[in-house]
């Protein structure tokens, strides 16, 4: 059993050193999409897909001007299904996409494993299939399920990970997962909980974006994070990004042998777990 840590789409934020601290007030900030690849014994689970291959090939204008504005190279190497591959894997390995959500740089991989179950808490469901506003509108993208995605809809049933609520685990043999839902960026965010051999690992999505906020001894912001929080805020999706924070420092201050945590889109946090991946 191995996890495999993967970045399915880089990304050169403006405005980025306020939400993963690098790069300056003036010039772009590397960052990644930090995707989690298991080797299970019920096939390959994918935790979040990143960008896909028609993403980088052939993008309808929206996700065209996204992946522009996020100043993404549309790198065709960078998609999960070609990372898969170079591993010596098929894309058709891959039997589980556990999703953090379904916003287009977390779920666009999707058609590119259209054999996966899709694993999603019900809240995120109902928001793509039933969106109430602009937010979820358009950032959950038709073309990432016009496959008919085999989903698996999970919802919370009295079970507890830590002091978090979650969904029942799902048993994949050497591992298992759950969602813990962590609402606020979107309206079903979750975190994916994996038990692996000797610890836990919770992949946090987008309840934040830097690691020196879950830091359980000595917590910070990132750089100059005042100058974009009122624009960032004109987005209420990103108004409670952080909200999770004081809980998951809690968790590693009680809990910290035994879980780590990583986002979506720290690129420190990525190469620190991509070292241990080589």
């Amino acid at each position: 059993m191995r996890v495999h840590h993967l970045n399915c789409g880089t990304l050169n934020l403006i405005g980025g050193v306020a939400l993963v601290g690098t790069g300056g007030p003036l010039t772009r900030a590397p960052a990644v999409i930090h995707c989690l690849l298991v080797d299970t014994d019920d096939g390959l689970l994918l935790v979040d897909t990143g960008f896909g291959t028609r993403d980088c090939v052939a993008p309808t204008f929206f996700i065209w001007l996204m992946m522009a504005m996020m100043g993404s190279p549309r790198d065709l190497e960078e998609t999960a299904v070609r990372q898969v591959e170079r591993l010596g894997y098929a894309p058709e390995d891959v039997r589980h996409v556990a999703l953090t959500h379904f916003h287009y740089d977390h779920a666009g991989g999707l058609p590119d494993f259209p054999q996966a179950k899709v694993h999603i808490f019900q809240d995120e469901y109902a928001a793509v299939t039933e969106p109430q506003d602009v937010y979820e509108r358009y950032p959950y993208r038709a073309e990432h399920r016009s496959h008919g995605p085999e989903w698996v809809v999970h919802r919370l049933e009295g079970d507890r990970w830590f002091g978090f609520d979650c969904t029942p685990p799902v048993d994949l043999g050497a591992i298992e997962f759950c969602l813990v839902p962590l609402p606020g960026h979107t309206r079903g965010h979750s975190g994916v909980a994996l038990r692996l051999p000797d610890s836990w690992l919770l992949h946090c999505g987008d309840a934040y974006t830097f690691h020196g906020d879950v830091d359980p001894d000595a917590p910070s912001h990132p750089p100059r994070h005042p100058l974009i929080r009122l624009l960032i805020n004109a987005n209420r999706s990103f108004r409670q990004i952080g909200k999770h924070s004081p809980r998951l420092r809690a968790l590693l201050r009680a809990h910290g042998d035994e879980v780590r945590l990583t986002c979506s889109h720290d690129p420190y946090e990525f190469e620190t777990f991509s070292r241990e991946d080589r």
